[in-house]
Parts: structure tokens; C-alpha cells; sequence
């Protein structure tokens, strides 16, 4: 595997035909995985990672960065700041980090958790999972697929599930859920009547 590494100022970096870890360390840089399964890492600064064709692995860092997984079973991560995650074509697994992040899985069925923040989520198309634990925020999904997509909460038995079904509310379309007094996962266009735990992945 080539490393490839920048510098401090912003860097435009691009891999190889081969597998490639490319780091951008300090400041605003892009960075292109190209072929093959590659490990890319924006650093500090407000980063552009396009890990293309390949199962790649994307980190972003510090700062506001935007990640793009393409073509591939992806794994991307934005840590720290206001993030954007685009998973492609594939199954791609997607994880906000803090800030309120944008994840949208693209094609395929996909993993999606926004963590901490107050995030918004897509999955497109195909069966997505959305994970929730208690302290992420206020995180909406834009477009859950009653039947098709699923939600994963973290530590929440089967009883706890039924208490958060049951304590739902209905708000101009959209179902709002509560995990606590620092948690609200708010799914857009779905109604009370459709969610039960066959939503839920336990």
C-alpha cells in the first residue's frame, strides 16, 4: 500500500492504480482514492475526500468536511465538525461523529448513525439501518421506508421500544421520538399507526 502525505498548506492529492493511504494533514485539501480499496484522511481543515472506485475507508477530521465514498462497499466517518456523507453506489456504512452532519447513503442498503449533534439522515435507496443512542441530539430521517428500513437504539430493551411506540407523537406529518431528555429522532411523512417494532432492530 503507497502512503501518500501532504503538508500543511491545502493539498490536492491523488492515489494510485493500487491500494493507497492518503493523509491531508493540515489545511483545506481534496483528496482522490482512484482505483483499488484505499484509506483516505483529511486531518484538520475543512476537507473534499472522494474515495471513488474501491471499498474505501474516509475520514474527515477536524473541520467541515465532505465525504464521498463512490463506487464500493464504504466506510466513512466525519468526527469532528459539521460534516457531509455521501455513501454512492454500494453498502456503505456512514457515521456523522459530533456536529450536525448530513448522511445520505446514495445506492444500496446502508448503515447510517448521525452521533452526536443534531444530524439529518437519507438512506436512498435499498434497506437502510439507522442507529440512535441516547445523548445523539436532535436527529431527523428524511426518508424512512416503513417495511424496508429499519431503526437500531442502542441499549433499549424490547419493553423500552414499546414505551417509545406508545409515547410517539404526531407532529404536522412527521412521527417524533423520544430516547431520553437529550435525545429526539424525528421521522419525516410517517404516522403513529404505522411504526411498531418490526421497525426496530433489537
Amino acid at each position: 500500500m503507497a502512503r501518500i502525505t501532504g503538508t500543511s498548506a491545502a493539498n490536492t492529492l491523488t492515489g494510485t492504480s493500487r491500494s493507497d493511504e492518503i493523509l491531508g494533514r493540515d489545511g483545506n485539501d481534496r483528496l482522490y482514492g482512484r482505483d483499488s480499496s484505499d484509506d483516505l484522511y483529511g486531518g484538520d481543515g475543512a476537507d473534499r475526500l472522494w474515495g471513488e472506485a474501491g471499498n474505501d475507508d474516509l475520514e474527515g477530521g477536524t473541520g467541515n468536511d465532505l465525504l464521498y465514498g463512490g463506487a464500493g462497499h464504504d466506510e466513512i466517518e466525519g468526527a469532528a465538525g459539521a460534516d457531509r456523507l455521501w455513501g454512492g453506489e454500494g453498502r456503505d456504512d456512514l457515521e456523522g461523529g459530533s456536529g450536525a452532519d448530513v448522511l445520505y447513503g446514495g445506492l444500496g442498503s446502508d448503515w447510517l448513525e448521525g452521533g452526536k449533534g443534531n444530524d439529518r439522515l437519507a438512506g436512498g435507496a435499498g434497506a437502510d439501518v439507522f442507529e440512535f443512542e441516547r445523548g445523539d441530539g436532535w436527529d431527523r430521517i428524511t426518508d424512512f421506508q416503513n417495511g424496508t428500513d429499519r431503526i437500531e437504539l442502542d441499549d433499549v430493551s424490547r419493553a423500552e421500544a414499546l414505551a417509545i411506540i406508545r409515547t410517539a407523537r404526531q407532529v404536522d406529518g412527521d412521527l417524533v421520538l423520544r430516547l431520553g431528555s437529550e435525545t429526539t429522532i424525528v421521522i419525516e411523512d410517517l404516522s403513529r399507526s404505522q411504526l411498531d417494532l418490526g421497525d426496530f432492530l433489537l
